[in-house]
């Protein structure tokens, strides 16, 4: 990106594209319950059988309510293909703001001969600001890393995300003004995952504190477009009913003593 308007213009974007977006990624529509079941179920040889504690459970569910900003992932969530759609629409709506060409936009007009000279010639040392160059596109590519990361995919595979993110501004979107950056190519998906990544631990530990009013804020503040996505789930998405806390268990019923062994499961 050229200036700082154009990232905030892009990272609005996303706040907004999140919503609808993540209604289509859990496949079940606003106001719609359906037909995932409301707990877990149990054959009668798999050697799990429920709880015996109905009011645990109910105060579980209750308590879901309270801490949808720390429930582990939901599963309808583990895919790409959403957050490839949000990136690509945010990004490809920076297209009409070259063409209207404000004044704050300082970049050249929409021309193909600029997309030829972007995949035939290498890329240019751009002179745009540190602001620019080293805060901005890093905070970039940590919520393109952080947007596959907290759907419960591993650093790998969100660091290629982002850099699959990084790449194709420079060369599908911002190429039709100028050709690609040395710098943000450099700088964007490396930096950026790691700043994503230790945001990625640091919510988590703020997701194990006793719940408040100042816990909830932080953890919205360290990584705002997951909140709101976890927020459009509680609201219209009827995901009330996820785990609450960072381990989850089922009893397992082991030989004709009916000894009981928790099975847990760290996020």
């Amino acid at each position: 990106m050229s200036l700082s308007d154009i990232s905030s213009t892009v990272f609005a974007a996303a706040l907004v594209l999140a919503m609808p977006l993540h209604a289509v990624d859990a496949g079940v529509l606003p106001g719609s319950h359906g037909s995932r079941p409301n707990g877990p179920t149990y054959s009668s040889n798999s050697g799990f059988e429920p709880s015996e504690e109905p009011p645990q459970q109910e105060e579980a569910l209750a308590g879901s309510e309270a801490d949808w900003l720390t429930s582990p992932p939901h599963p309808d969530r583990h895919n790409l293909w959403v957050p490839t759609v949000q990136w690509t629409v945010c990004l490809a709506l920076t297209i009409p703001l070259f063409m209207i060409d404000p004044a704050f936009v300082n970049t050249g007009t929409v021309s193909a001969d600029n997309f030829a000279d972007a995949w035939s010639k290498p890329p240019v040392w751009d002179t745009d600001g540190i602001i620019a160059n080293y805060v901005l596109h890093p905070v970039m590519g940590a919520e393109a890393y952080l947007m596959v990361r907290n759907r419960n995919y591993g650093p790998i595979t969100s660091f290629l995300f982002a850099t699959g993110v990084s790449v194709g501004w420079e060369y599908l979107f911002e190429a039709w003004v100028e050709r690609p950056s040395g710098q943000d190519l450099l700088v964007t998906s490396p930096v950026g995952s790691l700043f994503g990544e230790f945001r990625f631990q640091l919510r988590r530990r703020v997701a194990r504190w006793s719940p408040s009013t100042g816990r909830d804020a932080l953890l919205i503040l360290v990584d705002p477009i997951e909140a709101l996505h976890r927020y459009v789930g509680k609201e219209f998405l009827n995901r009330s009913n996820d785990a609450t806390d960072e381990t989850t268990g089922s009893s397992l019923t082991v030989g004709h003593d009916h000894a009981r062994l928790m099975l847990s499961l760290q996020f």
